[in-house]
This record gives structure tokens, C-alpha cells and sequence, in this order.
């Protein structure tokens, strides 16, 4: 078997998807046998087995006569840490493995981007819109893999406990991410008025970190009691209000496959997403969810239609129950990324 070195940065109050797929990746390959180490400065979830992957802080950490078989750098939004993973791989040898997990147009470092495009040996995209794009930028299209994704919840989730909680007593939206203005929470708390005409009692419940600097300012120029915003919270709050919401709603604009996704489909619940590039490669729209143009009128439009119809609305929750369960475990994720290897 393999000797592995993972490469990704962390992101402050909150983790990202492409940091859970690392860690949970590594995991998953730990249990099939290779020995892997992860160069980072994220914590390790607390439930990953601690036996299952060698952390380390910085590349002055890793032993000056190891090398590794393969260098595997996760996340083109911390280019640091692909940087390292390039530098790693280049003095001692190894082929360098690369899973972007950020849309180009949110890379900090482009050709830096475009440098460990050409450069890796094999490119592990989640959708085949993502393949079309990477090999615009130089990426070989013989080595591009696509690979699954995996849901990351944690714990039994209380919805009725939360719901209780926060005094949730009519319909609920849930937007669960980074505050960055790509992810659409503004146009979401735009779009709440509309939705409030047809249907006044929707709650609409945020998650995650401030990133964005204009945040807190954007959130009380919408103060409103049917606005709840919990910032960032632990694994089992953020899975009790995924549990509790009726539609999840993340209108993205630049995206790859937000994990949230597939955490609301594993709760059997129904997702309003932003027609970002490769967004129709994610959700079936109609099926499991509904792609809109990230703007609130169309946001709206899409909450109250399946806020309004239980029976469509269960549907589509169940279908992307279906699709998790069937498609998208993190076994399957370390199986093609071993493969690759």
C-alpha cells in the first residue's frame, strides 16, 4: 500500500466541504490500508479515528528523508497549502495528485491554479462540468477522474428540539455556509419579503461564520424576528436544523458541489440552488431540488412553490434520500481516489 501526504488548509469558526472530504478521504483510505499523513493547519473532526491519519502543522514537520508515493493536494481557495504540495512533490519525486473543490473564479492564486492543473498527474473533479473547465485552463483531459461526494453529518438530530428552541412555527428555510457573496446569502435574505407575502410565517434560519465583511452589516439591514441567524454552530446544531428545515436554500454563483447538498438529501430534504456553472451536474432539477437564477425574485418564487406543496416537496426529499444512500458514501469516495492513485 501507499504512503500518502494530504495537503489542505483550514478555514476559521467553520469547516469547509473540501476540508471534510480531505480529512474523511483520508480517513477512508487509512482503513484501506495506506498510510497517510496530512500537512495542515485545520483541526481534525472529532469523531475522525485518531489512529487513521498522521497530522502535521508545517512541511518543516515531515522527516527530510521521507517520501511519500503520492502528494495529494486538496482546495485551490488555500493555494499555500498547493504550493507546499508542489514543492513536496517536486523534491522527492513523487506524482502529484490534485482535487480543486473551488471554482476557478474564487481561486486567491489563478496561476498558481493553472500551474498544479498542468501539473498533476491525475485531477479528481465532482462533476463533469467541472472536467469541461479545468481542461479549459490546461488540465489534460486523460487525467482527469471524476469522483463521488459524502455527507458529513454527525449525532441523532432533534428537529422538533430545535424547532422548539428557536420558537420555529411555520414554514423553514435553511441556508447552511460561508457568508461570502458567491454563496447568495444576501440575495436570500432579499428574497425573504416576497416570500413573506404569500406565506408570512416562513422562518428563514442561517448557519455558518461571517467571512464576508459586509455580513453582520447585511443582516441587520434585514432584521426581522422571522430571521434567525445562529452563525457558526457545532456538528449536531447543524444537523438538528437541517433535520428541522423543510427546504434547504444555498443560490450559489460560483460553486463545485456544495457537501450541504448531499447532508439535506441524506435528511430528506429538498434544495433550492443558484445556476452556477455545473449546478444542473449536482441537482436534478424538478427531482431533488429546483435551480434558480440567484436573484430573489426567483429564489422566492422557487421557496414558495415547494414551501406550499407538501406532497411535491416530500417527493424531491425522498429522491435525493434515494441518490445519497445509492451514489455518495465516503467508502466510494477512497475507492476512486485509490484508483487514481
Amino acid at each position: 500500500m501507499s504512503e500518502v501526504l494530504i495537503t489542505f488548509g483550514g478555514y476559521p469558526s467553520a469547516p469547509a466541504g473540501a476540508e471534510r472530504m480531505a480529512w474523511r478521504t483520508g480517513e477512508s483510505l487509512a482503513r484501506r490500508g495506506h498510510s497517510v499523513t496530512a500537512l495542515t493547519d485545520s483541526q481534525p473532526p472529532a469523531d475522525l479515528d485518531g489512529e487513521a491519519v498522521r497530522s502535521l502543522r508545517s512541511d518543516r514537520d515531515l522527516a527530510r528523508d521521507w517520501q511519500p508515493d503520492v502528494v495529494h493536494a486538496y482546495d485551490l481557495a488555500k493555494p499555500e497549502y498547493v504550493a507546499m504540495a508542489l514543492d513536496v512533490a517536486r523534491r522527492g519525486g513523487a506524482p502529484l495528485a490534485l482535487t480543486p473543490a473551488t471554482a476557478p473564479e474564487l481561486w486567491p492564486d489563478a496561476e498558481l491554479g493553472r500551474i498544479a492543473c498542468r501539473q498533476a498527474r491525475v485531477i479528481y473533479v465532482l462533476t463533469s462540468a467541472e472536467a469541461r473547465v479545468l481542461s479549459g485552463l490546461g488540465a489534460a483531459p486523460d487525467r482527469i477522474r471524476p469522483i463521488p461526494h459524502a455527507p458529513d453529518l454527525h449525532g441523532c438530530p432533534d428537529p422538533a428540539g430545535l424547532r422548539r428552541r428557536l420558537g420555529l412555527r411555520g414554514p423553514t428555510v435553511v441556508f447552511a455556509g460561508r457568508r461570502i457573496p458567491s454563496k447568495g446569502y444576501a440575495e436570500l435574505l432579499r428574497a425573504a419579503p416576497l416570500v413573506w407575502r404569500t406565506l408570512p410565517d416562513t422562518h428563514l434560519v442561517f448557519l455558518g461564520p461571517n467571512t464576508d465583511p459586509a455580513a453582520a452589516e447585511t443582516f441587520r439591514a434585514h432584521a426581522d424576528p422571522r430571521i434567525v441567524d445562529l452563525g457558526a454552530v457545532d456538528e449536531q446544531t447543524k444537523h438538528d436544523a437541517i433535520a428541522a428545515a423543510d427546504v434547504l436554500c444555498l443560490p450559489s454563483s460560483a460553486d463545485v458541489f456544495p457537501l450541504v447538498f448531499l447532508e439535506a438529501w441524506a435528511c430528506g430534504k429538498p434544495v433550492v440552488s443558484g445556476d452556477f456553472v455545473g449546478a444542473d451536474s449536482v441537482v436534478e432539477h424538478g427531482v431533488d431540488g429546483l435551480i434558480v437564477a440567484p436573484r430573489p425574485a426567483e429564489i422566492a418564487e422557487a421557496l414558495v412553490r415547494l414551501l406550499s406543496d407538501d406532497e411535491v416537496r416530500s417527493a424531491m426529499g425522498r429522491a435525493g434520500q434515494a441518490r445519497v444512500r445509492q451514489n455518495f458514501t465516503w467508502d466510494r469516495v477512497a475507492e476512486s481516489v485509490e484508483a487514481g492513485y
